[in-house]
């Protein structure tokens, strides 16, 4: 979808992020009035687990749609899970309850995410240590599925293992349910250590394929599925996921919180703790994507090149060329009544803007939900060699390795 660069802005001298997205997104004008305009109404939603988006547009000279936000210091919920190989009840219940916070919040308004998985949720460090969860990617996704559909395209977008039935259908209208939906999924693969699709995706060989299969939901139940993968879910997993992840939306949990509680139910696990500390966590920055405001010209930091969390991590056809100098962007003067378009332009220039590899991105994105397994306490227990499955010693973390191949996103 494009790429996250750290930015400085001229005036202030404060450190951004700015995510610039490929120009053929929005190839028509009103496409790019209408991006700046969904872009406010996103960042509209307050919340602290809701990325903050200070400046959003359509740079002039390159037509490159792009959004300027708070830098986070932290990693991807993907990139944790790949680390960690699963994770514990209670760190599940944790990131799932700050993110049902800020999708009941943006349900409220009427806006759905449309694109939740782990790479869109980025676990961002507070000053003592702990985590505040920071929801990624708001705002753009609808006008991206619909400037998709007018090319001739057939998905209503979304990474295909976590996206709702309805989601396949072409003109279907969206609600909530969908990003409910994708909770389950995002549960599943959390304390499983795989996404519940994953074989599925790797076998359909193409999003039709793969497609007819979704579109019935979930045939298998997780608690047997895992069992395979040697995890032992508590019995009564099945029915909640059954709910989160029905095929019918108005079937299941009507608030994202109401679905979270539901499951520390299931798992044992109280609902409503804030501070949950990622032992051996990278110290490191990380960034963001979402939507709005306005304000004057940035130039490019220091040299580096910043992973999208949209994206995901990997590698997959998107090239940046790494700034030399922390001047090699400079802006010229700016005017009160509009911010420079000039110099963001000419930075996305430096950094060289690379093309997403669009026919990889369904096997990729399967192969991209989960890493090594690793063990957790009960009540999600870990199943030994021997007949009969017992509770296994805590995970620990490993040292960071590369995050999953990237599925398709949008913001």
């Amino acid at each position: 979808m494009g790429s996250v660069h750290e930015v400085v802005h001229l005036e202030t001298a404060r450190r951004r992020a700015l995510k610039a997205m490929h120009p053929h997104i929005f190839a028509d004008e009103e496409m790019r009035e209408r991006f700046k305009l969904e872009a406010r109404i996103a960042a509209d939603v307050e919340s602290e687990y809701i990325v903050d988006v200070f400046d959003a547009g359509v740079d002039e000279a390159t037509g490159t749609p792009f959004l300027v936000m708070e830098l986070l210091r932290g990693e991807e919920l993907g990139q944790r899970l790949k680390r960690a190989g699963r994770l514990p009840p209670a760190e599940v219940i944790t990131y799932l309850h700050q993110t049902a916070l800020a999708l009941d919040r943006t349900h409220a308004a009427s806006i759905v995410h449309r694109d939740l998985k782990p790479a869109n949720i980025f676990l961002s460090e507070r000053e003592d240590g702990s985590v505040r969860v920071k929801l990624l990617d708001f705002g753009v996704a609808k006008l991206i599925a619909e400037s998709t559909a007018a090319a001739g395209a057939t998905r209503n977008l979304g990474t295909p293992i976590y996206m709702a039935p309805e989601q396949f259908r072409v003109g279907a209208r969206l609600t909530g349910a969908a990003d409910i939906y994708a909770l389950g999924m995002i549960a599943y693969s959390l304390l499983v250590g795989v996404p519940y699709w994953r074989q599925e995706a790797r076998s359909a060989g193409d999003m039709v394929a793969f497609a007819l299969l979704a579109v019935r939901g979930p045939q298998e139940p997780p608690v047997q599925r895992a069992r395979a993968q040697g995890v032992m879910l508590p019995p009564g997993f099945d029915a909640w996921f059954a709910r989160a992840t029905a095929v019918v939306p108005a079937a299941r949990f009507g608030r994202a919180v109401e679905a979270v509680q539901a499951l520390g139910e299931v798992l044992g696990v109280p609902v409503g703790g804030d501070r949950w500390s990622i032992p051996g966590a990278p110290s490191r920055p990380g960034t963001v994507a979402a939507a709005t405001a306005m304000t004057p010209a940035y130039e490019a930091a220091e040299p580096a090149t910043i992973p999208d969390p949209a994206c995901d991590s990997r590698p997959h056809g998107l090239t940046l060329a790494r700034t030399q100098t922390a001047t090699a962007v400079s802006a010229g003067p700016t005017r009160a009544a509009r911010p420079m378009r000039g110099p963001i332009a000419a930075g996305l220039a430096v950094l060289g803007l690379g093309v997403l590899g669009a026919a990889s991105w369904l096997m990729l994105g399967a192969r991209g939900g989960g890493g090594p397994e690793a063990t957790a306490p009960d009540p999600v227990a870990r199943e030994s060699a021997a007949p009969g499955p017992t509770a296994a010693a805590p995970a620990t973390a490993s040292e960071p390795s590369a995050a999953p191949g990237p599925a398709p996103s949008a913001a």
